[in-house]
């Protein structure tokens, strides 16, 4: 893989779209990381075009050369696997070690609803997003790690998936490995499935646990104990 380029499935070549060339523009909109492990993503008009930069290039060096490498290496990696597919932004390249773009979605994060936007979204966007994970599911791509912040809605209902840096692909080969493998997409597609499952129950008035628990089937179990695990060590850091 080469880092010094720009990596693409659309076809775009590093002359149309670099970091070189977008350093030259000044950014239409700027989303902060949310903390210092977080990348920053930028909004800019590039003849024409919307394109959104995911960039860690702001993050500390150890940052940069740990999780940012891996995480905009695996991000790249899990746009190729899901190809083009309605629900995704289009995948632009890598253009750097800590650098990736996707064309700009204007829309807003599901969790903007119901408490800076004091309304619910828009009722078909739970159909909408079940079924951009049938066909993750279908092209053996599992999100693994699905939050209400990655889903973004149009103001028509329109809904994009983003943040794809913990995608998982399920592989047959090496035949050794292939139980493990099956297993472990299973279980990834079912959290994708309690993801969306308790964002449905939340914005519609319903029993989050229950519809995780019908959701999950034996993932379920193995969730619910994450959670707690979870709620304890953010106790313990308070």
């Amino acid at each position: 893989m080469d880092h010094s380029g720009t990596e693409s499935t659309t076809g775009a070549s590093a002359a149309e779209i670099s970091l070189d060339r977008l350093g030259q523009l000044d950014p239409e909109h700027t989303l902060p990381g949310r903390n210092g492990t977080k990348a920053d993503i930028l909004k800019y008009d590039l003849d024409g075009r919307s394109v959104a930069l995911k960039d860690y290039r702001g993050r500390s060096p150890w940052v940069r050369a740990t999780l940012g490498r891996y995480l905009i290496g695996r991000e790249s990696r899990g746009y190729r696997w899901a190809g083009t597919l309605e629900g995704l932004p289009r995948f632009l390249g890598r253009l750097g070690p800590v650098s990736l773009a996707t064309e700009w979605v204007d829309a807003l994060p599901l969790a903007r609803y119901g408490g800076e936007r004091n309304e619910p979204p828009p009722a078909e966007v739970f159909d909408r997003l079940d079924r951009i994970l049938d066909e993750l599911h279908r092209r053996k791509v599992a999100l693994s790690d699905l939050h209400h912040r990655d889903v973004l809605v149009s103001p028509g209902g329109d809904v994009h998936v983003v943040d794809l840096a913990m995608a998982y692909r399920y592989r047959d080969r090496p035949a050794v490995l292939r139980p493990l493998r099956r297993w472990l997409f299973g279980h990834l597609c079912r959290l994708d499935r309690i993801a969306a499952a308790r964002m449905r129950a939340r914005f519609t008035g319903g029993d989050v646990d229950d519809a995780a628990d019908r959701a999950g089937g034996p993932t379920s179990a193995l969730y619910r104990t994450g959670r707690k695990l979870k709620a304890i060590l953010r106790r313990g850091r308070k």
